[in-house]
């Protein structure tokens, strides 16, 4: 934006805050109020967001997701020359899972994991995820020990013992779902919604050994 457009704005602003300013003041009582509430907020917003968009990158089309895709096939590309980088595997295995790509997913944290045995306990709980939601029709990994070297490496970790609780279920060992979810439900940074799923979860557990 130019000077004399800055200063075209500013002076517009005046005189419409002077006059809005005369017909409030002949208002009365809880009217005069609301008038003056309602006002100021809309002045402010429509302002606020003419200048952002004059004066900022602002761009109405612009979708974030479109930076991610190239970023992510970048490094795809990237993994063509450089086929034993496990941080770049690690970024698109979590890219994939985020965006419900799960087989992808499924394959970048396994190749981590058969590369590095890894004690990354990021990479084994992704790992245990990804193969929970792409349902491979063969399972290439014990689903019970990845649940039980992520709780050496971390015995509270709460997605480890969310999904423990769920491969102990379907197992039937229900008494060690049990435990794992009464351990998690303890944790005070547990998220409300997670604290509703095993609120739920033991509620069915001890119905059903009733």
């Amino acid at each position: 934006m130019t000077t004399e457009q800055y200063l075209f704005i500013g002076i517009a602003s005046l005189l419409m805050t002077w006059g809005i300013g005369s017909f409030i003041r002949t208002l009365q009582g809880s009217a005069k109020k609301l008038i003056t509430v309602f006002l100021s907020i809309g002045i402010f917003s429509s302002f606020f967001y003419f200048n952002y968009i004059n004066i900022s990158n602002y761009d109405p089309n612009y979708n974030q997701d479109n930076d991610i895709d190239v970023v992510s096939q970048a490094l795809e590309k990237y993994l063509i020359d450089n086929p034993e980088d496990t941080n770049a595997k690690k970024v698109l295995a979590e890219y994939n899972l985020q965006i419900g790509n799960y087989n992808e997913a499924y394959q970048y944290y396994g190749e981590i994991y058969k590369s590095t045995i890894s004690q990354d306990i990021e990479v084994i709980i992704g790992l245990i995820e990804s193969t929970l939601l792409s349902r491979p029709d063969i399972l290439s990994y014990d689903l019970n020990d990845l649940i039980n070297q992520s709780l050496e490496i971390d015995p509270l970790n709460q997605k480890a013992l969310w999904f423990g609780g769920l491969i102990a279920r379907a197992s039937g060992d229900i008494k060690l779902a049990k435990q794992r979810w009464s351990l998690l439900i303890k944790d005070p940074e547990l998220p409300i919604d997670m604290q509703q799923a095993v609120n739920e979860q033991l509620v069915l557990l001890n119905s059903t050994n009733e």
